[in-house]
């Protein structure tokens, strides 16, 4: 198990995964979601290339239109 913090929250994953795995996992559309890892914007065609390690932090951003 590993340990990481996901929008402020800590949260334990059974093994290391990337990030577009993560978000299959949690349903996460990854379509229309800014993703920053570790402080660092991560570009969308990035996400499966980063693997989530321990103490790792993700924060998910999502757009949202008003007005």
């Amino acid at each position: 198990m590993i340990n990481v913090k996901i929008n402020g929250q800590n949260k334990k994953l059974e093994d290391k995964t990337n990030i577009a795995d993560f978000f299959k996992k949690n349903n996460i559309d990854p379509v229309g979601v800014t993703v920053e890892h570790n402080l660092e914007i991560v570009n969308q065609e990035n996400i499966a290339k980063i693997i989530l390690q321990e103490g790792d932090t993700l924060e998910i951003l999502r757009f949202v239109g008003g007005g």
